[in-house]
């Protein structure tokens, strides 16, 4: 009896330390893109600084609920060296896409020169890891 009145704390502790001791894992999703103008869409020549980045959820989630972390990236711009990143709390699949407006100015204000530059990729994230892409951006109309 004694022995049991020494042993069962002694279980009881260990059993505690292991259940509620848990590693905390970074279960986050990290996303890096990166745009680069394009002549051909298939080569990259300098960066776009401040794109605006937006992700189309509708494609892939068919009016069904969207978590509203995703659904409020609209227009968001890229830094000066083109890089926009972007954390999410669980994985996702998302397309994400990259608009920029460039005009040319005389010193009137008058514009003389408009180019529209359009790019999009698709990114899936994993949990606990950061993926990186590259959105090659074309002139279109």
């Amino acid at each position: 009896m004694k022995k049991l009145k020494i042993f069962l704390p002694i279980l009881i502790a260990i059993a505690g330390i292991i259940l509620f001791a848990q590693c905390k894992k970074d279960h986050s999703c990290n996303m890096k893109v990166t745009c680069y103008y394009s002549s051909n869409g298939m080569d990259a020549d300098s960066v776009v600084p401040y794109a605006l980045i937006s992700f189309d959820t509708l494609k892939y989630n068919a009016g069904l609920a969207v978590d509203p972390a995703i659904s409020s990236v609209q227009n968001v711009p890229t830094n000066a060296q083109g890089v926009f990143t972007y954390t999410l709390r669980y994985p996702a699949l998302l397309i994400v896409n990259a608009v920029k407006f460039d005009t040319l100015r005389d010193d009137f204000g008058n514009v003389l020169e408009a180019h529209k530059y359009t790019g999009t990729t698709q990114v899936q994230l994993y949990e606990g890891e950061t993926t990186e892409k590259t959105i090659l951006m074309v002139e279109t109309n």
